[in-house]
Order: structure tokens, then C-alpha cells, then sequence
């Protein structure tokens, strides 16, 4: 907002933005602390509901461990045919039967203590192989023994190991699946090592998640997965749930793996006593805030609607206020086009109640000065303004009948009559003119008389020439506005008796329709200071020209100048002027500038 802008605003909209600014400023401080805790709130209450049941899942996996720990133990070490497997080769065909039988029944048992178990491998230090699986599918021994997850488990400090998840290629059918295995060294009872017992799992089976565990997804999105050392899943509850593939949940975006967006989750990792797995527990941020942003949501809808109603509310209770202001304002504007006319409104005891009666109370006061002074006071103008004419008429009557008697006395000739009659005739139209509407030919045809007399009295010294169109000629004018402007020129122009002084007229119509009269000789000129004086007496906007008083005019030459530019504002407005356009060696531009008041011609 620009400097001052507040400043300059009106005062309904002020009213408007400071209730705006008192209401939202606390609102808005308030919701945001409220999102901030509830943000809070909620964030910590997810991670204590992660970090109980990631803890819950780590004493199942320990348990799991050491189920099957005592599992492989009560079935595989006590059996003395598991000894007897390292050196399988120097049995006789009928006793690696019998052993085969007695392998197929220790992993027929283990397979029913443990349901969830898919499969069983029993490889020998010298790649011999027993197997047991549900499908049928028939493990090769060089595949299997390429698998990295097999030379993890043989070099594991743990007898006991648990893989990540891994493809079944090492079988020679239904490979396309997805296993994990638990190894198991075996050593006999003088510690040599015999070979390595394998059971397959489905990986979904590790964990049963919970309705508890479920309710907290669905509603936070919260993520287990389990994984070991290498960053290998054991268990993933997406894809346990049936929400992604093992595919995608090795994907290189997953967060537990590559520790990718690390700041769009909130991750939380145990371990388990053995074997190093880490029990992740994974909400994205996006999720955790999902609520909080429906609360952000409600909060600026409330915002928009406080905002709706608080505008409605400053703008009626700005009303009140701002309405009489108003009024009180479209008064003042008709005051200045000179109606009077008072406030009706109800009675109230506040500041605006009291402007209002102080108001009415002006308006009738200036009322009645107006009907009792301004009145009288236009009567004393008119009869300024015919003081103004009469004041102008007896200069010009005497220099003529001082020309006449001079030229009576040089000679009594037809010449002198001459005189006489244009003398009168300037009386007629003069006197004539006082309850006659005026045109601008009459005063035209008045000002040729004065020229030819004066040309009588000079020798034909003066020369005057008009370019007006017939639509100026007919316009109005008020009376004796011509005259003494070209008087001036002949009184204050003439050089002498060796240059004549010609005199030229012309009229023009301006844009707004006014009339633009401009007199100009090729006389003496003046002085630009002397200019700019004349111009600033007879131009500027002083508070006497509408005065009572008559103030004395500065030097003979502004006389009648004065004179015409009085009568011009009184009689058309302020805005109408005569001035001074131009005066130098070249001569004088005169201008006068009048409403156009055309007349049919």
C-alpha cells in the first residue's frame, strides 16, 4: 500500500478494515496456534502408537527366533541320523535309503509343528540334498549353492539365521516365487560341521498384523517392514495386506532401504536380540497431517466466512455513521451552487448527531444573511455597474466636443457638421442600448463612428479592419466593451503623425463555444513589466471586484481596461476575462474572451 494511501481512504472503508484487522488479527493467531498443537498432538500420540507396536513385533520376531531355535534343535540334534549325514557317501545304497526315509519323517514333523512352513532343505557338506516341499518342485543343487543368502547363513556368527525375502530360481519349477528362509548350521556331537538345514516361509506369514494395527493404517497409513544388516525385507505389511507387490517393495524409493524423503516420514527402528533385525516403522508426514489439514481447511473456511460476516456487520455499522456524513456532504455541495438546505435526520446525542444540528444551524444562518445582506448587496452591484458605463461615456464626450470645438474654431465648414451628425448618432445607439438587447454589430458600428471621427480629428491617421463572420456580428454582448479598448489604442499606441496606426478586429469561436475577441494595432507597445502590472490589476482574482467599495485605479492608461474586465465578470462570470495578450515594438494584442450567445442572423 502506497504512502498515505490509509490516509486518503474513505472513511466507510477505514471503518471496514479496521474491524477486518481487529477480528482476523487474534482469529489468525488463534488458528494457527491451534494447528500447531493439534499437529503436535497428533504427530506425538502416531509415533507412541508406532514405537508400542514396533516394540510389540520385536518380542514376536525374538520369539520367533527362539520357537524355531528349539524347534530345529529338539528335532534335528536329537536324532543320531543327523549325524550320520556328513558321510552319507560311505553308506550302501539300502542304508542311504533308510536315511532318506528318516530325513523325509524329521521334516514331515517339523512341517506339522509349523504349518506356516513351506518347505524344507537339508544340503550336506558334500552337496548331498534332502528335501521336502508342498509343491513338489525339485531344488538343484549348483543353483542353490550360487545364491548369496545361502553364503550369508554358512559365514553367520548365529547358527540360527533368518533371509530376506528372495526368488526361488534354484527350483526347477513355480521359481517366479517369493520365499524367506530360515538356516540352520548343523554340527554333530563332536563339533564338525554337517551341513545346513533350510526351511522355507512365506513371508507373509511372519507377522500377523492385528485389528488394532489395521484401524492405526487405515487412519495414520503407518508402514512395518522388517529387514536385515544387508537392507534385505524380511516382511513388508503393504504387501502382506495386499497393497504392493515384493516387487515394488524393493523398489529404490523405499524409505527403509535407501533412506530416500527422509524428511516426508516420520521413521521409527528397533532391533531384535538376535540376528540383527530391524523393525521399521514408517508414517508419511503427508498422512500424519492429512486430519491437521482438514482442520486448516475448516479454519479458513471460518476465516472466509468471519470475514463475509465482519464485512457485513462494518459496512451496516459503518453506515450509521458514514451515511449522515454523507449527506451532510451533498448539502455542502449544494450549498456551493447556492442551495440551502438543512439535514433531516433522527435526533442522537453523539458526535454526529452534534455536527449534524451544528450543520442545520449554519445552513439557516447562512440562509438568512443571504436573503438579508446578499440582496442588498446585489443592488449596490448593478448600480456599480452602470457607474462603470457612465463612467467611461464622459471621457469619450468630452475629447469629442473638444475636437469639435478646435475644429469649429480652425474653420467652420461642412466638416464640422459632419462631426456633429456622427456624434449623434453615437449618442443614439449609445443611449438606445441601455433596455435594448446588444450585439456585437452595434458595438461594431459604434466603434467605426469613433474611428471616423477621430480621423477627422488626426487626418486620417487611423485605419480599422474587421474579419467577423455574420454568426459573430449577431452574438450578444453587453454595451461599450469595444470602444474603449480601441481608445486606449489610438490614446497610448499612436506614434505620431508620421506613422499611421492601423487597427484590426477579428473574432473566432473556441472549443467550448465562447467567443474570442482579439484587438490589435501596430502602436508603441509597452514594457513587459508594464504589461504584466496592467495584467495583474485588471486579471487577478482579488476579493474588490465584487466589493462595495470603489478602489482607485493605477494610471490612466488601465482606466478603461479596468473598467470592461469589472463589467465582464460581473456580468458573465469569472472565468471571462479581458487581458494583455502581447505588447511590443510591433504593437498591442488586446483579447477579450466572452460566452457565445449566438442570435439568428
Amino acid at each position: 500500500m502506497r504512502k498515505g494511501a490509509f490516509r486518503d481512504m474513505k472513511i466507510g472503508k477505514k471503518l471496514i478494515l479496521s474491524y477486518l484487522l481487529a477480528c482476523l488479527v487474534p482469529l489468525l493467531a488463534m488458528s494457527m496456534i491451534i494447528y500447531k498443537v493439534s499437529a503436535d498432538n497428533l504427530e506425538e500420540a502416531s509415533l507412541e502408537f508406532a514405537s508400542v507396536f514396533s516394540s510389540q513385533i520385536v518380542t514376536n520376531i525374538d520369539d520367533l527366533i527362539e520357537e524355531y531355535d528349539k524347534v530345529t534343535k529338539s528335532v534335528l540334534v536329537d536324532n543320531d541320523v543327523i549325524y550320520r549325514l556328513g558321510d552319507s557317501t560311505n553308506y550302501s545304497i539300502l542304508e542311504q535309503v533308510n536315511i532318506q526315509l528318516d530325513v523325509r519323517k524329521i521334516m514331515l514333523r517339523l512341517m506339522t509343528l509349523k504349518p506356516e512352513i513351506k518347505g524344507i532343505i537339508f544340503l550336506t557338506k558334500n552337496d548331498c540334498l534332502y528335501q521336502f516341499n508342498t509343491d513338489g518342485a525339485n531344488v538343484e543343487v549348483k543353483r542353490l549353492n550360487d545364491q548369496v543368502w545361502l553364503s550369508r547363513i554358512m559365514k553367520a556368527e548365529d547358527k540360527l539365521t533368518i533371509t530376506s525375502i528372495h526368488d526361488k530360481s534354484y527350483y526347477d519349477r513355480n521359481s517366479n516365487g517369493i520365499t524367506l528362509t530360515v538356516g540352520r548350521q548343523i554340527f554333530n556331537n563332536v563339533g564338525a560341521y554337517v551341513g545346513v538345514l533350510l526351511i522355507d516361509l512365506e513371508p507373509s506369514s511372519l507377522i500377523k498384523l492385528s485389528d488394532g494395527f489395521l484401524l492405526a493404517r487405515n487412519n495414520y497409513n503407518i508402514k512395518i517392514s522388517i529387514t536385515d544388516a544387508y537392507n534385505g525385507i524380511l516382511y513388508d505389511s503393504d504387501v502382506a495386506s495386499g497393497r504392493i507387490t515384493w516387487e515394488q517393495a524393493q523398489d529404490t524409493d523405499n524409505p527403509f532401504l535407501f533412506n530416500k524423503r527422509a524428511s516426508d516420514y516420520l521413521i521409527l527402528t528397533n532391533e531384535t536380540k538376535r540376528g540383527g533385525l530391524k523393525i521399521n516403522a514408517v508414517i508419511p508426514r503427508s498422512d500424519l497431517l492429512f486430519k491437521i489439514n482438514k482442520i486448516g481447511f475448516v479454519t479458513i473456511f471460518a476465516l472466509l466466512a468471519c470475514i463475509g460476516i465482519v464485512v457485513v456487520i462494518s459496512a451496516l455499522f459503518s453506515r450509521t455513521i458514514t451515511k449522515p456524513i454523507r449527506k451532510m456532504q451533498q448539502r455542502m455541495n449544494q450549498v456551493e451552487q447556492g442551495q440551502y438546505k438543512v439535514l433531516i435526520q433522527k435526533e442522537s446525542n453523539d458526535e454526529i448527531g452534534n455536527l449534524v444540528t451544528s450543520y442545520n444551524h449554519m445552513v439557516i444562518k447562512i440562509k438568512t444573511l443571504i436573503e438579508e445582506v446578499y440582496i442588498a448587496e446585489i443592488k449596490e452591484k448593478n448600480a456599480k455597474f452602470l457607474a462603470l458605463q457612465t463612467q467611461i461615456n464622459p471621457h469619450m464626450l468630452y475629447n469629442t466636443l473638444d475636437s469639435i470645438r478646435m475644429k469649429a474654431l480652425v474653420n467652420g465648414d461642412d466638416e464640422v457638421a459632419e462631426m456633429i451628425k456622427i456624434l449623434a448618432k453615437m449618442f443614439r445607439n449609445a443611449l438606445s442600448k441601455q433596455t435594448t438587447a446588444n450585439l456585437i454589430k452595434d458595438e461594431v458600428d459604434y466603434v467605426a463612428n469613433y474611428v471616423k471621427l477621430q480621423n477627422m480629428r488626426f487626418y486620417n491617421m487611423f485605419s480599422l479592419n474587421m474579419d467577423l463572420e455574420e454568426k459573430i456580428l449577431n452574438s450578444s454582448i453587453i454595451s461599450m466593451v469595444l470602444q474603449p479598448v480601441i481608445e486606449n489604442s489610438i490614446e497610448h499606441g499612436f506614434k505620431g503623425y508620421n506613422t499611421p496606426l492601423h487597427i484590426n478586429l477579428k473574432g473566432t469561436v473556441t472549443q467550448e463555444d465562447n467567443l474570442l475577441l482579439q484587438i490589435s494595432d501596430n502602436g508603441k507597445g509597452m514594457h513587459p513589466d508594464r504589461v504584466e502590472e496592467i495584467n495583474k490589476l485588471i486579471t487577478s482574482p482579488d476579493s474588490h471586484w465584487l466589493s462595495l467599495e470603489v478602489v482607485k485605479e493605477e494610471g490612466e492608461n488601465s482606466i478603461g481596461l479596468k473598467n470592461i474586465a469589472e463589467r465582464i465578470k460581473l456580468h458573465f462570470g469569472r472565468e471571462y476575462y479581458l487581458k494583455i495578450a502581447n505588447s511590443s515594438e510591433k504593437g498591442t494584442v488586446i483579447e477579450i474572451l466572452i460566452p457565445g450567445k449566438w442570435n439568428d442572423a
